[in-house]
This record gives C-alpha cells, structure tokens and sequence, in this order.
C-alpha cells in the first residue's frame, strides 16, 4: 500500500514540475544599448560587433541578434539584445 502511495505521489511532482518548469525558462530579451564605432561596418561588421559586445557585457548577459548598423559616414553602431533586467 504505502509503495502505491509513494509511487502516485512522486508520478504527481514529475507531472507538475513537467508543467511548472517549461515557463520558468523563457528568457525575455531587451534592447541593450548601442554601441558606437568608428568606421563603417564593411563585411566583418557583425563579427567585429560580436567581439566589441563581449569586450563590454558579459556571455551570461546572453547576448543576441548582434548587428553592425552604418549610421553615417565613417561611423557605425552595434545594435544587439541581451535578457532585461540584467544591468
């Protein structure tokens, strides 16, 4: 009897948790700011946007859709994402 019981009571956690767990995990991403360059973007722009992100933010920020964005002349911004409320 009591193995029925623990077996019910531990196939109901599993079936929660299972519920619960999938909402805590979503991430919500916001605009961080801007990063302005000197130089237009050219064809490493994103590339160098990346390096220039993770020089200033941390990896655990999450960082993404990372994008070089010309802006004038000789002079350009990285333009990218990371989790809200994380600075």
């Amino acid at each position: 009897m009591k193995n029925i019981s623990m077996i019910s009571i531990m196939c109901l956690v599993a079936v929660l948790l299972g519920l619960i767990t999938p909402s805590l995990g979503e991430l919500k991403y916001c605009p961080a700011p801007d990063i302005k360059r000197a130089g237009s973007c050219g064809a490493k722009g994103d590339e160098d946007c990346f390096f220039a992100v993770l020089a200033r933010y941390a990896a655990s920020l999450m960082p993404r859709n990372i994008h070089c964005v010309d802006v004038g002349k000789n002079r350009s911004k990285c333009s990218f994402e990371i989790v809200c409320g994380s600075i």
